[in-house]
């Protein structure tokens, strides 16, 4: 199977398979007794064997306390939330840790599902282990009177025609006929995610995270965010139909407003880009690009024209995790060895750096973030070389995409992995696999040749050039400072050339000695802040 074309899965026909898996039916609830009567009455006679059903109702402390009616599954539990939590979001998270089925499904406790609503979607589970299904959602035009007049239109075959006036999920359908049912999905495949009437392996569901419990809005479209990150499939299970009952409570299955997308979900994810845009980057808690650089080994000069490259890109929603073994860095400064030092140069330079994280392994994944990006500590990028791997990721659709210099060199290249494909072919890699080959199976790949001003090999220079200046601001000169984004001393690494660090007539410092200086400067920076010494307003990222 490639990407989300699932055509490739054949389940058994309805009535015609043999199911195995027990299924564990979680339906959070906040009052309204009568309407989770009749939930719980379409659940009493579903095709799938009543042995293998759950049904696990969730009281989020109402007031009176739901009771459980004489009409429902034969194994029905109802447990209440913990003093402490409350909302929709811990109600689903509340309800899955309670709950012990090995498929787990979600429908609200003000629906009514079809008697296949069970059957439908659990056949998907036995056939692929990281399907998710959707079922279809709609809104009941007629509330049947109580259980007895809604299993009388149940097996009467009735229901469809009673119930459905045609009102359903305007956006989920769009995005299905847009995609082909999915099978075309892009980034944005999970917007098709509704809770209310879905179903999953609970190993999925622990792999994603589970709900977030502390969100009482949107914890569908964040766990849905974080499923399709995880190498889920998502597909649409038609048959699968379940009403909620009357209009006064759609609100609870709409998406967020767009204030809260952009004030509380937008931290969480960044997709889709439009409201990723307006959050600021102290807020963004899950990056678009996780970059990882093992610099284990690697002199401090050319540790500092890697990483500073990054920090330097046009794409500025990633966060840099430095690879080494940081725990040797103990002991007195005489004790250590250069590249010990130039790693202790590295902490302190980089320390007060937010978009800098420090570990002593390389990350697997990237999970959350969309994306993981591999740069051998040799390549430097140029301002515009992440938002080109990136434009081209999504342009192809691709598990990974490699950018490699337009000159053959023999260091190695830049990967880029999408989070979803390297988290489904960590999962199907065999042992002696090549993991690239493994995506490349499963999600595709691409390949971009850049230039020097794209990418450059740091390792053929005897120091490593400096950060290529960027183009000075056309208002210069007319009165106006320029953006603090864009300061004028550096230029855009698409517009000029890296200058090569001269070959002779100058002298190599070793991290020893750059140390010194390094220490010099600090000092002359404390005695700037205190009213003395030179204030040319050089900072600490511009030696």
């Amino acid at each position: 199977m490639i990407g989300n074309d699932w055509d490739t899965l054949t389940p058994p026909a309805l009535g015609q398979g043999t199911p195995r898996l027990s299924v564990s039916i979680v339906l959070p609830a906040h009052g309204g007794q009568e309407r989770l009567d009749l939930a719980l009455a379409s659940l009493a006679v579903q095709t799938y064997p009543d042995e293998l059903i759950e049904a696990v109702v969730v009281d989020d402390h109402s007031a009176p306390a739901l009771r459980l009616p004489p009409v429902r599954p034969a194994n029905t539990r109802l447990v209440r939330t913990p003093d402490g939590g409350h909302g929709a979001g811990y109600a689903r998270a509340y309800g899955a840790h309670t709950s012990v089925g090995e498929i787990l499904l979600w429908m609200d406790a003000d629906m009514v599902a079809d008697p296949r609503f069970v059957e439908a979607q659990a056949r998907w589970h036995h056939i692929h282990p990281e399907c998710v299904t959707l079922g279809r959602v709609r809104f009941a035009g007629h509330i049947p009177d109580d259980p007895a007049d809604l299993l009388g239109l149940m097996r009467s075959g009735a229901l469809h025609h009673t119930l459905d006036d045609g009102r359903h999920h305007a956006w989920v359908e769009r995005r299905l006929t847009d995609t082909d049912d999915l099978r075309e999905a892009d980034h944005l495949g999970f917007h098709a995610y509704v809770g209310a009437a879905a179903g999953l392996r609970r190993g999925l569901y622990e792999i994603a995270g589970g709900v977030d419990p502390d969100l009482d809005l949107g914890q569908d479209t964040e766990f849905g965010y974080r499923l399709w990150q995880a190498g889920a499939v998502m597909l649409p299970e038609r048959t699968a139909t379940a009403w909620h009952l009357g209009p006064g409570e759609t609100f609870r299955t709409r998406l967020p407003s767009e204030r809260f997308r952009t004030n509380v979900l937008a931290e969480l994810m960044p997709h889709p880009h439009l409201y990723r845009e307006r959050v600021p980057a102290e807020r963004r808690r899950v990056p678009l690009v996780h970059a990882v650089v093992d610099i284990s080994g690697a002199p401090y000069d050319l540790v500092r024209g890697c990483v500073d490259r990054l920090l330097d890109s046009a794409e500025t929603d990633l966060l840099i995790t430095l690879v080494a073994d940081w725990e040797s860095l103990t002991g007195e400064e005489e004790e250590l060895g250069e590249l010990q030092l130039g790693l202790r140069l590295t902490q302190a330079n980089y320390l007060r750096e937010s978009r800098i994280a420090f570990a002593a392994g390389t990350p697997r994944t990237a999970f959350p973030s969309p994306f993981l990006l591999e740069v051998p500590v040799v390549r430097g990028l140029g301002q515009v070389a992440l938002s080109r791997l990136l434009a081209g990721a999504e342009r192809s659709r691709a598990g990974l995409t490699e950018l490699f210099p337009a000159t053959a060199t023999n260091a190695p290249g830049v990967r880029l992995w999408r989070t979803r494909a390297l988290a489904r072919a960590l999962r199907a890699q065999e042992e002696g696999e090549d993991l690239g080959e493994v995506v490349s199976a499963l999600h595709g790949r691409y390949r971009i040749h850049g230039g020097e001003e794209i990418l450059t090999d740091l390792s053929l220079y005897r120091s490593v050039p400096p950060l290529p200046r960027r183009a000075p601001d056309p208002r210069a000169g007319h009165g106006e400072e320029p953006p603090r984004s864009a300061p004028d001393h550096y230029a855009p690494a698409d517009t000029c050339g890296e200058e090569p660090a001269p070959t002779g007539g100058g002298r190599y410092r070793s991290p020893l000695r750059r140390l010194g200086a390094w220490i010099g400067e600090c000092w002359q920076r404390v005695r700037e802040a205190h009213g003395g010494g030179r204030t040319d307003g050089r900072g600490a990222g511009e030696r």
